[in-house]
């Protein structure tokens, strides 16, 4: 078998980020269209409480990803915010079984800053369980989010609020499936330089202009992420 015809072989699974699920995020934006053209069975691992694993709350995302790839020996996947977090907790403790990843928007401020924790995430999981009106843009984001994916807002709640491991800066580097980290200048979150320093083989994309919740949608994230997943090992 060739290198380009073992790649193809390889499934590729998508996690989605918070709010979103598989049809919203990766279907609707074509994501899943333009890998299927190029020859690529495409799986969905919905993060815990959304969509598919919306009974999923109690299991960690990183272990619903490990479960796919597992499956298959041997895995390329692509994930968003908190999907690519739980993509490279997953690259980070069963490094073998990832050939290549894309991760969009895993700002390097979520690690250093702690702004993964219970902790921080206080706020918007109050105000998600909440039904009152807010005058906080994220909140009011993020429940545009939730809704426009049929998703249930109680349990992505839960989910926020529920215990799960998250990597390390010395996990990063156990990585060794060949990485692409994409971001954007506009992220309020900021971009993911020490991700990519991080990451042993990782090239890096900066979205001009392009806002955290923008990047999946972009035309050039979708391009170069699927071109880099295709690429010949």
């Amino acid at each position: 078998m060739s290198e380009a015809s073992a790649g193809l072989q390889r499934p590729v699974i998508l996690i989605n980020g918070m709010g979103s699920n598989f049809d919203s995020l990766w279907r609707r934006n074509g994501w899943v269209d333009k890998l299927q053209a190029a020859g690529r069975t495409v799986i969905g691992v919905d993060l815990p409480g959304h969509g598919a694993s919306k009974d999923a709350v109690g299991r960690d995302a990183a272990d619903l990803i490990l479960d796919e790839a597992a499956k298959h020996g041997s895995v390329d996947a692509i994930g968003f915010s908190a999907g690519a977090w739980a993509l490279l907790l997953a690259a980070s403790e069963q490094p073998n079984l990832f050939e290549r990843i894309a991760v969009l928007a895993a700002a390097d401020a979520v690690l250093t800053g702690g702004m993964h924790t219970e902790a921080m995430n206080r706020p918007l999981i109050d105000a998600l369980r909440s039904s009152e009106p807010t005058d906080n843009p994220m909140v009011t984001l993020l429940r545009g989010v939730i809704a426009d994916a049929g998703n249930d807002p109680a349990a992505i709640a839960d989910y926020l609020a529920s215990s799960k491991r998250f990597v390390t800066v010395e996990g990063l580097s156990a990585i060794k499936a060949d990485a692409l980290v994409i971001d954007g200048s506009a992220d309020g979150a900021g971009q993911s330089d020490l991700v990519a320093r991080t990451i042993p083989n990782a090239a890096h994309v900066t979205l001009d202009g392009a806002d955290h919740f923008d990047i999946p949608g972009i035309a050039q994230c979708l391009d170069t992420a699927v071109s880099f997943i295709g690429r010949a090992d």
